[in-house]
């Protein structure tokens, strides 16, 4: 069997890759052990980078009518409200997203399948990656059909995505070190139904000395998602079930609450941990296969997303011929840093919110509310933590595939997502995120009119133009004469420049060639 691309998992990661991919018209193989989408999940927010991916990719709406805004977040001790944060909008002016979205990781599953079923692909369901082999330009793997346990399948791939996971075989196989450790505390999730007389949209963390709770707002009434820290008293308790905690969870909300119904409920070990390379030769590291962390912030899913976002549309023009393996070298580049910073934020977060010493508990029980009091109701601050949390802060600014030739002093830079402006499109007023949802790089001219007989005829199938006046927008924004923006198929700038030329945007495709 021979494909382009075989991708190993079919989590939220690697039905990204693979709907990615089929957008590009890379061909193909998804494989997965499981029998079918899993209903177990523990993510359960999208961020506004994410929900900007799912735009690009015309399904957002489905996420938005069958998630939950949360509106309000508030941190309880005690069973009193110690700070809340309007998220209701919180994010207005900065993208189309500007709220606080949940919709569970299995939801987030399903939509990415359906889309994935709806290009003419599926997913090899039942079917585990035994091993397998590269040299220096293919990947030999081994896999075995459960539902045909006599024949040998042998895939001949050009790539092969590690999508599987944080037991990741692949990981395994190429003997990586999985460097970091494993939070003392355990966790627990529970899907439950629940009477009380908090709002629906409201997303509520309880702290105390012993344990962390908190009770997301899912889509239906009173359905929530409790998760938490297991108090020491359970230290050592290897079967432990919901019965045992609701007593644990009564005592530390301290609210008065009825728990109706269980759906789904684990226990499990939070782990942080990150290899050192996300590309070995021929194989990528995608998701929690190459980075895990806690849920503080709601990230870790989303990364993923992104991960494979990131590395798609490079596979892509590498196997169309169009660039080099130097290109592909770039999805480390990129996406390591921010790995590593995110481990250093969840970690911080987690370990400020669950740790039991008793330093921590006074500054966590006392000072801290009377900080997030103050600093809340600052809407420049509540802002930047949007920024932060919905990940459209970060930038690529570093990245090689980032460059800029303008004089003018810019809001903006090479390396990062592509400006948030309002434009009139089709007589009604939209961000030019509306425009940026074919499957190769926009080139942006801002204030002046760009045809394609202008464009190098090479790259002419991967480039589309896109003429836009300076508008208040683009002026705010520090755009004063003509500007620039060869947008990359991820929606971040590659190239930002006063004055264009075939000769500079050849020159830019020229630095992904090479090995």
């Amino acid at each position: 069997m021979h494909t382009q691309v075989i991708i190993i998992g079919a989590g939220p990661t690697g039905l990204m890759a693979a709907c990615q991919l089929a957008r590009f018209n890379i061909d193909f193989i998804i494989i997965d052990t499981k029998p079918a989408p899993t209903h177990e999940s523990r993510a359960m927010l999208v961020t506004a980078r994410s929900m900007e991916i799912y735009q690009q990719m015309g399904i957002v709406d489905k996420v938005q009518e069958q998630g939950n805004v949360i509106s309000k977040f508030a941190i309880y001790m005690k069973g009193r409200e110690k700070a809340t944060l309007q998220t209701a909008e919180a994010g207005y002016g900065l993208t189309d997203f500007p709220n606080v979205q949940a919709f569970e990781q299995f939801k987030n599953e399903e939509l990415l399948y359906e889309q994935l079923k709806a290009t003419g692909h599926d997913v090899l369901w039942r079917t585990s990656l035994i091993s397998f082999e590269q040299n220096e330009d293919l990947v030999f793997a081994n896999i075995y059909d459960k539902s045909d346990p006599f024949r040998k399948i042998v895939v001949k791939a050009s790539y092969l995505l590690a999508c599987d996971g944080a037991s990741s075989v692949v990981r395994q196989h190429l003997a990586l070190d999985f460097a970091g450790g494993t939070y003392q505390n355990k966790f627990f999730v529970a899907d439950v139904q629940l009477n009380w007389q908090q709002p629906l949209n409201k997303l509520i963390a309880s702290l105390s000395r012993s344990n962390f709770c908190a009770f997301f707002p899912m889509y239906g009434d009173n359905n929530y998602r409790i998760l938490g820290t297991l108090p020491e008293s359970f230290a050592g308790v290897d079967d432990v079930s919901f019965d045992d905690l609701k007593d644990v969870i009564a005592e530390n909300i301290k609210l008065p609450l009825n728990i109706n119904k269980l759906n789904w409920f684990s226990v499990y070990k939070l782990h942080h941990r990150c290899v050192d390379s996300f590309r070995i030769n021929r194989c990528f590291l995608l998701g929690d296969a190459a980075h895990i962390h806690s849920p503080a912030g709601g990230q870790g899913m989303n990364t993923g997303l992104q991960d494979a976002h990131n590395l798609a549309w490079k596979l892509a023009l590498v196997l169309q011929g169009v660039a080099g393996e130097k290109l592909t070298d770039t999805y480390h580049t990129e996406r390591y840093p921010f790995a590593q910073w995110l481990l250093k934020f969840t970690d911080s977060i987690f370990a400020f919110m669950t740790g039991r010493n008793w330093l921590i508990y006074l500054v966590r029980t006392y000072l801290m509310p009377l900080v997030l009091r103050m600093v809340l109701s600052k809407k420049r601050i509540t802002r930047r933590m949007f920024r932060v949390l919905s990940q459209i802060w970060y930038s690529y600014k570093n990245s090689p595939l980032s460059r800029q030739f303008i004089k003018q002093n810019l809001k903006f830079s090479a390396g990062d997502r592509c400006p948030y402006v309002i434009t009139e499109i089709d007589g009604q007023p939209q961000s030019i995120y509306h425009l940026l949802t074919e499957a190769k790089f926009h080139l942006l001219c801002i204030g002046t009119n760009l045809d394609g007989g202008q464009m190098p005829d090479h790259l002419l199938p991967y480039i589309k133009i896109v003429n836009l006046p300076i508008n208040e927008g683009w002026q705010k924004l520090g755009v004063k004469t003509s500007l620039y923006l060869l947008v990359r198929p991820d929606n971040y700038i590659g190239l930002l420049s006063d004055e264009i030329s075939p000769a500079l945007i050849s020159g830019y495709f020229d630095t992904f060639k090479g090995n």
